[in-house]
């Protein structure tokens, strides 16, 4: 009833600078894996969006082409698609494609606020625009960034499985200087401004054209094996040298591409793609525990085709070679 009152009243705060960033609430999910999030005021979330539609233009000119996470036009599906093209290309002249998949350890955690306002203030700098819009981004830009919202926030944490989270992973705990909390806008549209800097070193000073990014999941292709292995190490230095990052060694996975790559909940072969065994897994359960709040089998069924998790899943499932896996699984449902 009162939208635009707000928002003319956000609107004279943001001009006189006296916007102030409202109280988070902080929640944890645990699919695919726990995470912390810190959920911004509705208020924030639209300051947010004006944010990212103002500089979008601008660091889009500095982004490659084969950075995938929260762009436009881009997504999960896209960077699959282009993963299928290059394995089902295969080496050059007939060789060999192996693969290299890196993730980062604790990504949004480690992230280091000063390096980020560098690297951001930098290219609003150096941007052909005007003083005061530079002016007026670059004090918006700051606030969201060094906000700290462990300072003020309301906990919807369940004791249960609070548990499950580790505490390098929380914003609760450890340096205050790093981290970004998961679930904005902003921290998204930071990560790809952040890792830009990787996406760069890849191409431009490693040398690989075949480099795939969505978030901090990566991957590598290449017809010489020892190269990516190599290049583990160098990527390491980088990744600890300038961006104040380190890889997670546990999830280094190495390999020839015939044998399939695990990527963005996918299994990709050269000759087909098929959907991870967890989320399938996910899904059995989904559909078991949907079936048991009906007693009635038609109308369940019936009930699933509304369902928004149900088919979200197999819209998931349509991008890989899933015919005869949703037709068992369903099979099964009904018996």
């Amino acid at each position: 009833m009162k939208r635009e009152e707000n928002l003319f009243s956000l609107l004279d705060d943001l001009k006189k600078r006296k916007y102030k960033i409202s109280r988070h609430i902080c929640f944890i999910v645990v699919e695919p894996s726990p995470r912390e999030v810190f959920a911004a005021h509705f208020r924030d979330r639209v300051v947010h969006h004006l944010l990212c539609n103002e500089i979008e233009k601008l660091f889009e000119q500095i982004f490659l082409e084969n950075s995938y996470a929260n762009r436009k036009r881009k997504g999960t599906h896209k960077a699959v698609k282009k993963l299928q093209w290059y394995v089902r290309r295969g080496g050059i002249d007939g060789k060999r494609l192996y693969f290299l998949k890196l993730d980062i350890k604790s990504f949004f955690r480690s992230i280091n606020k000063e390096i980020l306002w560098q690297l951001i203030k930098k290219h609003i700098h150096n941007s052909p625009t005007n003083t005061e819009w530079k002016e007026e981004i670059l004090w918006l830009t700051k606030k969201i960034i060094f906000h700290n919202p462990t300072n003020d926030f309301v906990s919807k944490v369940d004791k249960n499985i609070k548990g499950l989270l580790p505490k390098e992973k929380s914003l609760l705990w450890g340096d205050q200087n790093t981290g970004l909390p998961i679930g904005n806008l902003t921290s998204q549209f930071f990560a790809n401004v952040y890792l830009n800097e990787l996406d760069h070193f890849a191409r431009e000073q490693l040398g690989f054209d075949r480099y795939l990014r969505y978030v901090d999941d990566f991957v590598i292709l290449d017809e010489n094996y020892d190269n990516l292995f190599d290049s583990i190490t160098k990527i390491n230095n980088f990744l600890d040298n300038n961006l104040n990052l380190k890889l997670c060694s546990d999830k280094t996975k190495m390999g020839d591409t015939k044998n399939g790559v695990d990527f963005l909940g996918y299994f990709i072969k050269p000759t087909h793609t098929l959907v991870r065994k967890k989320v399938v897994k996910r899904f059995k359960m989904k559909l078991y525990c949907y079936q048991d709040s009906f007693e009635d089998l038609n109308i369940c069924i019936k009930n699933m085709k509304y369902d928004p998790i149900i088919q979200s899943y197999l819209g998931h499932f349509s991008h890989a070679n899933s015919f005869n896996l949703v037709n068992k699984l369903f099979n099964n449902s009904r018996k």
